[in-house]
C-alpha cells in the first residue's frame, strides 16, 4: 500500500505538470503564429523568406500544428488525471494507516480479520480508479533511493526517462521555433 500510494501521488504530479506544459506549449504555440504573421502586417522582410511562399508556408504549418496538438492533448485530460490518481493515493493512504494501526498494536483482537477487511477495501479502490504509469514507480522509488538500493546513476537514468517522456516533446515545442527563427535572422543578418 505504501509504494502505491508513493507511485499514484507521483502519477497525479506527473498529469499535474504535463497539464501545465501543454497549456503553455499551446500559448507559445499561438504567439509563434502571431510573431510570423506580425511581419507581414509590419512589412517586415527577412532576407531570404519570401512572404508568399515561406511565411504563408508558416503560418499554414503552424496552424495544423497546433490544431493537431490541442487535439490530443486536451483528449488526455491530464488536469483530471491529476485529481483522480491524488484522491486515490489519499484513500490508500487512509487504509495504509489503519493497516499500520492494526499490526502495530497487539491488544487488537481478530488481526486477521481486520487486515482481510483492509485488503478487500484496498481492492475496491484500486477498480475505481486508472493503474499508474511504470514510470510513476520508478519515480517514487528515487525518492526513497536507500530502501530500493537504487545507486546515484539509476536515480539520474530514471529521471532522465521521466524527463524524456513527460516533458521534453513540449520543450521542443516551446524552444524550437524561437531557436529556428533565430537561426533564421542572425544567417541573414
Amino acid at each position: 500500500m505504501w509504494t502505491t500510494k508513493g507511485a499514484r501521488f507521483s502519477a497525479s504530479r506527473r498529469n499535474k505538470i504535463q497539464h501545465e506544459l501543454s497549456s503553455q506549449t499551446l500559448e507559445y504555440l499561438s504567439a509563434y503564429l502571431i510573431i510570423v504573421g506580425l511581419l507581414s502586417a509590419y512589412k517586415i522582410e527577412i532576407p531570404g523568406l519570401k512572404y508568399e511562399n515561406h511565411v504563408t508556408f508558416i503560418l499554414t504549418a503552424l496552424s495544423i500544428l497546433i490544431l493537431i496538438f490541442s487535439h490530443f492533448e486536451t483528449s488526455k485530460e491530464y488536469a483530471i488525471k491529476s485529481e483522480k490518481f491524488h484522491q486515490c493515493s489519499l484513500e490508500v493512504g487512509e487504509l495504509y494507516n489503519r493497516l499500520r494501526m492494526v499490526k502495530t498494536f497487539s491488544h487488537i483482537v481478530n488481526k486477521e480479520k481486520k487486515i482481510s477487511k483492509i485488503s478487500k477495501k484496498y481492492d475496491k479502490v484500486l477498480h475505481k480508479y486508472d493503474n499508474h504509469n511504470p514510470i510513476d514507480f520508478a519515480m517514487f522509488k528515487t525518492t526513497k533511493p536507500g530502501y530500493f538500493k537504487l545507486s546515484w546513476l539509476d536515480v539520474k537514468l530514471i529521471k532522465l526517462q521521466y524527463y524524456i517522456m513527460t516533458q521534453l516533446k513540449y520543450h521542443v515545442f516551446i524552444y524550437l521555433p524561437a531557436i529556428i527563427l533565430t537561426v533564421i535572422i542572425l544567417s541573414n543578418i
